[in-house]
């Protein structure tokens, strides 16, 4: 379970800063992406950098959803074993969670993640990362994104769902006809 869960928090951190970061001018394709190390930024910069983005901020949205994910698992597994657990096994149950998830530390995970920033931004790309994200217009930006995400998501749920629809009306068809050719396939031939 911890691998998993660590793997979710590192991959909605990377998706969380790099959604954020602004267009870059196109790069030519000759350039390496790893900053050499007269070009890296320092540690400290970097953490001012997923500060700004308030990537602590998401990764603690993300952790708090998978907690309760988690509570209703844990607590489904339970009643599994136990059908008719009483209020004081379910909140030991929550309580268990509560403990584990107690022993992630985000700051931990930031400071991981430090030398992959440092790997792939160099002195000057985070420089000016952190003058955008403290302009005025950065800082719009960040108050105003997550209304700009929610927003974007409703304006295409509709389409989206019905486009859902029919790709998974389809996939069924394939899928009965794929059970029905190895049905056809076990079953004798009558002469």
């Amino acid at each position: 379970m911890k691998p998993l869960f660590l793997l979710f928090v590192c991959a909605a951190l990377s998706v969380s800063a790099f959604a954020q970061k602004p267009a870059a001018p196109h790069q030519p394709a000759s350039r390496s992406t790893v900053a050499s190390a007269d070009e890296k930024p320092s540690a400290e910069q970097v953490l001012r950098l997923l500060d700004l983005l308030r990537i602590k901020e998401s990764i603690q949205i993300s952790v708090d959803a998978m907690k309760e994910e988690m509570k209703g698992t844990a607590e489904q597994s339970f009643r599994e074993k136990f059908p008719n657990p009483t209020p004081e096994q379910l909140q030991s149950v929550h309580a268990a969670v509560d403990d584990v998830f107690k022993t992630l530390v985000l700051d931990d995970l930031l400071t991981k993640v430090v030398p992959v920033y440092q790997r792939h931004l160099t002195r000057s790309d985070v420089q000016a990362m952190i003058a955008f994200y403290s302009s005025p217009a950065g800082k719009k930006i960040m108050r105003e994104q997550p209304a700009m995400i929610r927003e974007s998501m409703q304006a295409t749920a509709a389409g989206q769902q019905k486009k859902m629809e029919v790709l998974l009306a389809r996939l069924d068809l394939r899928v009965q006809r794929l059970i029905q050719d190895e049905q056809n396939k076990t079953t004798p031939e009558k002469k």
